[in-house]
């Protein structure tokens, strides 16, 4: 199916720790190991920096074996507002546009609080599904 095959996910409540706020990425890519990288850095990328509403902590202070360190990792994500879901989704979309554009990933489905964003195969074939829509859901 158009040179895919790998998927993988990342966000804040797999099982990995997570520095950003999406609750999942998923990442349709040419193979599994580029599908997880991209999903991993799309998921951080899903964020909102120095926002109160987000909880973080040394990734350390969870996993003394984190190969994570010291980074500060999301532990808790209050209720966000629809546009702080939006300036969030907006932000992790942007890197798998750039991702898309170089032709490293095929396509990413990003979620947070209920609101999602779909990038690539020209939002699946058109049916478009612009993160504003969802936020007024």
């Amino acid at each position: 199916m158009c040179g895919i095959s790998g998927v993988a996910s990342s966000g804040r409540h797999g099982r990995s720790l997570s520095c950003g706020v999406a609750d999942s990425v998923t990442v349709l890519a040419p193979n599994a190991a580029i599908a997880d990288a991209a999903a991993t850095l799309i998921a951080n990328a899903v964020d909102l920096p120095n926002n109160p509403k987000v909880q973080r902590t040394e990734a350390s202070l969870i996993d003394p074996d984190s190969d994570l360190g010291g980074r500060l990792v999301v532990i808790n994500v209050e209720p966000l507002t629809d546009a702080e879901c939006v300036k969030a989704l907006k932000a992790g979309s942007s890197i798998a546009q750039v991702f898309i554009d170089k032709k490293i990933i095929k396509a990413a489905y990003l979620v947070l609080q209920g609101k999602c964003s779909i990038t690539g195969f020209d939002a699946l074939e058109q049916n478009q599904y612009p993160i504003e829509e969802y936020a007024n859901a």
